[in-house]
Parts: C-alpha cells; structure tokens; sequence
C-alpha cells in the first residue's frame, strides 16, 4: 500500500487571487524530498485546482508561515528524521535559523509535533491558525486600498508583509520589472532606505506554469530542484507563466541589481 502524507496548501491572498491552491516555493521542495523518498503527496484542499507555488523574486524566506503534514499510516521518527536532514539542508544553504523547524508541523493520529519534536498543543494549533488568518486579512485590507495618486497605482509593501508604505507604478519589459516611479510615505522606511538598511526590491509572484530545464516537464510535478548540479548540468527553474502578488522593499535583496535610491 502507498504510504501518503497530506500537505494544506494555504493562500494569503486569497481575496484577489481565488481559487489557487497554493504553496510555498519552500514547501514546493520540502514536497519533491517527500516523493524522493517514495511518499505520495496530496496537496490539500483535494480539488481538481493545480498545485501552484508562491516564489519571492530577490527574497529567501523558508516557512515563515506553518506546514501542515499530515502522516497516513507512517512512523513519525521516520519522517522526521527526512525533513530534519532537508531542513538541515535549508538552514546551511541560505544561513537560516534553527526557528524554522518550529514551523513544520507533523500530525500522526492524535499526536501533534514539530521538527524539534516537541509536543504541541491543539490549542497552540489553534493560534497558528488565527495567525495565519490575521495575515490574510491585513493583505485584504492592503489589496483594498485605493492609490492616492493617478500616475502611481501599484502598493509597496515592506518585507513582503502587509503593510503599505507607499505606491509606484510599475515598467515590465521582457526580461525586467522595475519602478518608473515611487513615492515612499513611510518616514521610517525612507530614513532606512538612507541609512542603507533597506537596501532593494523584491517582488512575490504565483508561478502558474514552470518548467524544469533537465527533464522539461511541470516543475511542480517533477523531482529535480532549481540550482542542484544533474549529470555536470545546473537545473533551473523556468516560469513561463506568472501572477504578480506585491512588490516590497527589502534589506538585502538576492539579486544585487535590485537596488533603490531615494531623492531628497
């Protein structure tokens, strides 16, 4: 018999992107280590929606918000000890903490713990959960919002949190998204912004169609992993298809391209 695990995908900005069955491009791959080590996954709510990932152009950031694993008919030490080595991984390969492990959540019948095997409480659940709502709701309430000015329509966001700290307008070329023009509202954010604390842009997309360069099929679906060497050939992600989520300023952006200044 197949030994499956259940994964909620969760969407934060579900207001103005409906019926996505998302997950994060962290969780993306916390899955693919799943199927490598033989598990069927089903990515939950079951519905005929594909699975989508949210990526974060310029930005790592691994599971900020709780993942949900459910084990059907799976010894627990098992699956921990999978994860623990790929979240290992993780927090080597990006310079991450060891808090991350506090938000994979394993579920095993009545048993509820995290990857630091600690035991956890329904009614700890229960406030993740309110969290992870709050978080919905505030991008509701930012979605929401009308521009104050004509020529600038599109919000900016801080840290890919929702909070609006003033508004662009946005250029897209065939390889590039840039801001033809800005204004911050925020006078923390712009005093960080000359202090050189915050430092570039960064944006959050849904990929709605990828496609791996080694075995060109559905990223989503395959089991290679974006920047891993395969036969002395580098893999890489290509997102052909995207949504554009947010925009956001950010401390240290990835791509060292994605700088800003700020006029006087």
């Amino acid at each position: 018999m197949t030994q499956k695990i259940k994964i909620e995908s969760f969407n934060p900005y579900e207001t103005r992107f409906p019926n996505r069955k998302l997950v994060t491009k962290g969780t993306l791959e916390l899955i693919k280590e799943l199927r490598l080590n033989g598990y069927e996954i089903i990515v939950t709510p079951e519905n005929d929606q594909p699975i989508e990932y949210l990526y974060k152009k310029g930005f790592h950031e691994f599971f900020d918000n709780p993942v949900y694993t459910f084990l059907i008919g799976i010894p627990t030490g098992i699956i921990v000890n999978i994860l623990s080595n790929y979240i290992q991984k993780v927090i080597d390969k990006w310079n991450q903490t060891e808090d991350i492990k506090n938000n994979i959540i394993i579920v095993d019948n009545s048993i509820i713990i995290n990857l630091n095997q600690q035991i956890i409480s329904k009614s700890e659940i229960k406030d993740k959960k309110k969290k992870s709502e709050k978080v919905k709701e505030d991008f509701d309430k930012c979605f929401s919002l009308k521009s104050p000015y004509i020529n600038l329509p599109t919000p900016i966001f801080i840290n890919h949190k929702p909070k609006v700290i003033g508004w662009c307008r946005l250029k897209a070329t065939y390889s590039t998204l840039e801001f033809d023009d800005a204004i911050i509202l925020d006078n923390s954010v712009k005093r960080k912004i000359r202090e050189g604390k915050i430092k570039g842009a960064s944006l959050t997309g849904i990929a709605t169609k990828s496609v791996c360069s080694i075995c060109k099929s559905n990223y989503v679906e395959c089991n290679h992993f974006a920047g891993d060497i395969y036969n002395n050939i580098k893999c890489i992600n290509e997102i052909h298809e995207a949504s554009i989520v947010e925009v956001s300023l950010v401390k240290e952006p990835i791509n060292r391209e994605c700088l800003i200044n700020i006029r006087k």
